[in-house]
């Protein structure tokens, strides 16, 4: 299909739990603009360890980050395990591929 480089979409949800698939990810640029006091707390806080104590604050920005991808694995592994489940032919406990992927 034909495009223009100059082509230009913009989709807009309310949805704050909204997820797209890794393809389209991978080929548009995603801005979150929520903003919650949770989210403005973390930023606050943040900015504060990073003035006193920029070592903990670098080892927090780590495990944030971690937790991120961590939530993004277990995101993959139950849409497989739910994927492996619609797809037993007969009963789930009979299905060996079933029972190793539980």
């Amino acid at each position: 299909v034909d495009f223009s480089p100059g082509f230009l979409i913009i989709l807009v949800t309310r949805d704050p739990c909204a997820r797209f698939p890794p393809d389209l990810c991978s080929r548009v640029t995603l801005v979150n603009f929520t903003a919650t006091p949770a989210s403005l707390c973390s930023q606050a806080l943040g900015m504060i360890m990073n003035a006193e104590r920029p070592d903990v604050e670098k080892c927090r920005r780590e495990v944030l980050k971690l937790q991120g991808e961590q939530r993004v694995r277990l995101r993959g592994l139950e849409d497989r395990l739910l994927e492996t489940i619609s797809s037993v032919q007969g009963t789930i406990l009979e299905d060996d591929s079933m029972i190793k992927a539980l």
